[in-house]
């Protein structure tokens, strides 16, 4: 019969705290309770202690088992290059929202770059990360990422429905809704013109959302005039923008995809000294500090970014206690902030 040692660190890296809860004959939400100072009784503090002891357990402070017996640490998971990371409002504001959520209910979020480019690396980091749980914050279509995440076997949720081969729970904003409601109120002050510049052709979210202002143009026997597809860059909306004025001229209202594509658009109408929205009206998505900043302020569609991470989180946190999925899909409606350029 093999003992367990008394006094080395051999079996520190491997010992559990479900090692501990059996060791002990003890549950493993018991266990957890001792040995992070909550109620017990002497004799099953004891138990636990002395177990612990056995085993040469040694909790880690920042990772630290859940009662489920999981690890409290979550993946973080962003399929961008780190060059764009902490350029992109959007990126950085769910990011931040994520993290609070996660530390709200006691798990530890890290970040790992999802590079379709190094995929090996990924799946290294993950393996050795002793993640629990996974939230995919930003996914371009063609990367491997679900086969990864199979590999990897512990839960995953994406923020942003996934293409129709991922079969993962997922959260998300209306996006069809957003992009309806962006070409009504263009077409509310009388627009008949109207461009969509988009975001880039290998996510779902860009093709919701024109799908919802092709519908809204559709009610008025309109189509777009423009559809052009790009990364969410302030240089993209400018670039598109020079390209509508050249090519149609008659252009009077564009939906930008997002409120970074739209700071291009207005900058390039004001050095063409087009007025806003008198000559050409501007809506924009996300509702992020640049929609306020912008001369003239940006009408945009609001994302309920709180709520999506809260509802991601809870979506993780139900299956890493319970085992199951309570829901596999959760939409959040979104709203249209009103400003000046519509």
């Amino acid at each position: 019969m093999t003992t367990a040692p008394r006094n080395g660190a051999s079996r520190s890296a491997k010992v559990t705290i479900k090692d501990v809860a059996k060791l002990a004959g003890v549950a493993i939400s018991t266990t957890s309770r001792v040995l992070n100072g909550g109620t017990a009784s002497e004799a099953t503090r004891a138990k636990v202690r002395e177990a612990a002891r056995q085993l040469n357990y040694m909790p880690n402070a920042a990772a630290r088992q859940l009662p489920s017996g999981h690890s409290n640490i979550v993946a973080l998971v962003i399929d961008e290059p780190s060059t764009y990371l902490f350029q992109d409002d959007y990126i950085v504001s769910i990011l931040g929202e994520l993290s609070l959520a996660l530390s709200n209910v006691g798990l530890l979020p890290f970040l790992a770059l999802a590079s379709p480019e190094d995929s090996e690396s990924f799946r290294r980091l993950l393996s050795q990360s002793g993640a629990a749980g996974v939230i995919v914050a930003s996914l371009h279509e063609g990367h491997n990422l679900a086969k990864l995440l199979t590999e990897f076997g512990k839960p995953a949720v994406f923020i942003g429905r996934p293409p129709t081969d991922m079969h993962f729970p997922y959260v998300d904003v209306d996006n069809y809704e957003g992009g309806f409601l962006a070409g009504q109120v263009l077409l509310e002050r009388g627009c008949r013109n109207i461009a969509i510049i988009s975001g880039p052709k290998d996510m779902v979210t860009p093709r919701e959302r024109a799908a919802g202002t092709r519908e809204a143009l559709a009610q008025h026997g309109l189509e777009p005039i423009a559809v052009l597809s790009g990364d969410y860059e302030l240089e993209n909306g400018a670039a598109a923008m020079k390209r509508l004025l050249q090519d149609h001229p008659e252009v009077d209202g564009v939906v930008a995809q997002s409120d970074k594509l739209a700071a291009g658009v207005i900058r390039i109408l004001s050095e063409a000294g087009k007025e806003i929205p008198n000559d050409i009206a501007v809506v924009g998505f996300d509702n992020l500090q640049v929609a306020r900043l912008l001369n003239p302020p940006l009408t945009t569609i609001e994302q309920p970014l709180t709520m999506v991470a809260r509802g991601a989180t809870r979506m993780l946190k139900n299956h890493l206690d319970t085992g199951e999925w309570d829901v596999r899909s959760q939409t959040y409606p979104v709203r249209l902030v009103k400003r000046t350029t519509a």
